[in-house]
């Protein structure tokens, strides 16, 4: 089930030179000038300063041979991943073959790098799909498959390559990620409302009836702060500027995750195709403790909100 061997392809952060400076920030040049200040100014009074000092402490004097990126990160974060539920089930994972691991988007960074902590102790590989924006710390760069949600004519071309990369490399045995939501869990009554997952991409079937992939529906327990919630509500820049904050919020704390039973492709392939998606969706939300009161409630974006 696991292997103490990284592939080639994979950096540990002994192997990495020291990094150039880091933007820190969800702004990005395609937004206006000021979008850019709103994002930033936030950024900076809130979590990004204590997280760019993590960093720069970690590259100068804090490497350790051989720690896969994600358990540094979560090391330096004091965040404890926790299987809180189904750990039998990691035993059934082939130890061949591709491997998708699937699960909800609660928090942002860090289910991600949970995530990556998770497909790296199983076959010390792994590739996330994420946002492009997310895609700039060297040492992180060779684990990420960026999407980009901008809409433009580059952001279409990039995401097909990154959609081909990743059924390619599932194709190869290989280990990806993916958060079908596409974004992070958001309640549809901000001031009350428990957080839920947006509808899921149907990209995510293709890759799981993949000929020889098992897929891995996994769950994890919480949400981000009802701070966010409103936020999601009242402007996309501030949603994001908020992203390192609630980073910050989670730091010395565990993270519990369920995992669910290994699924076949060739189950899934017997399913109608427009069924496989609303499948692993659902194996996902059961994994939840306690159960949901609406498993298949789903997060609508605000109508007055721009992206």
């Amino acid at each position: 089930m696991t292997s103490d061997t990284i592939d080639s392809d994979f950096l540990t952060f002994d192997q990495a030179p020291i990094s150039p400076p880091v933007g820190f920030t969800y702004s990005h040049p395609g937004q206006s000038p000021f979008r850019r200040a709103l994002i930033r100014s936030i950024e900076m009074a809130t979590g990004q300063p204590t997280l760019r000092r993590l960093y720069v402490d970690w590259v100068i004097c804090d490497k350790r041979p051989g720690e896969p990126v994600f358990d540094a990160a979560l090391r330096k974060l004091s965040i404890t991943p926790r299987i809180a539920s189904g750990a039998e089930n990691l035993d059934l994972v082939p130890e061949t073959g591709g491997l998708l691991l699937v699960a909800n988007h609660p928090f942002g960074v860090v289910d991600g790098l949970t995530l990556g902590h998770i497909g790296m102790r199983l076959r010390g590989n792994v590739r996330i799909m994420t946002n492009s924006l997310l895609c700039r710390v060297p040492e992180i760069d060779p684990h990420l498959l960026p999407v980009d949600f901008s809409g433009t004519p580059e952001a279409r071309r990039l995401t097909g390559e990154t959609r081909r990369r990743a059924a390619d490399l599932l194709a190869q045995g290989k280990v990806v990620a993916i958060f079908p939501a596409g974004g992070v869990a958001t309640a549809n009554r901000p001031l009350r409302g428990r957080a839920v997952d947006a509808p899921w991409h149907p990209f995510v079937a293709r890759l799981a009836t993949i000929p020889g992939v098992t897929t891995l529906p996994l769950h994890f327990a919480g949400q981000n702060s009802r701070l966010f919630q409103i936020a999601s509500h009242t402007s996309y820049p501030l949603r994001i500027a908020l992203i390192f904050h609630e980073t910050r919020r989670r730091m010395q704390r565990p993270v519990d995750i369920t995992v669910g039973a290994p699924i076949s492709a060739e189950e899934l392939r017997s399913l109608p195709r427009d069924e496989v998606t609303i499948t692993l969706r659902r194996r996902s939300m059961a994994l939840a403790s306690p159960a949901l009161p609406e498993p298949d409630e789903h997060y609508v974006w605000p109508e007055h909100i721009r992206w």
